[in-house]
């Protein structure tokens, strides 16, 4: 489906606070701020490129936590075991967010 050329420009009017939250926003998703409006004017989900990252963290650390078990024959397994339950809760809360 090949997409129309944007050729209109819409103007209007917004506060200093307004245009940086707006601004701030579309940066945080690695969206220009005109394809964020855009976006938000069809009510189609955006998704924080942060909140990518840190998906892709929370999964490294967790991979860390668990060579460190596998290498220290299980020294400290419950507190090793809690830092484990605490990023995989925190990951799937993201995940659901993010889908």
């Amino acid at each position: 489906m090949k997409q129309s050329a944007r050729n209109v420009r819409l103007y209007f009017r917004v506060t200093n606070k307004e245009y940086a939250v707006i601004k701030m926003i579309s940066e945080l998703s690695g969206l220009s701020m005109s394809e964020y409006l855009r976006r938000r004017a069809y009510n189609i989900r955006i998704v924080a490129k942060s909140d990518i990252h840190v998906l892709k963290e929370l999964r490294r650390l967790g991979g860390l936590i668990k060579h460190i078990y596998n290498e220290t024959n299980g020294i400290y397994s419950s507190q090793m075991a809690d830092a484990l339950e605490a990023i995989t809760s925190y990951a799937h809360a993201l995940e659901r967010k993010i889908s």
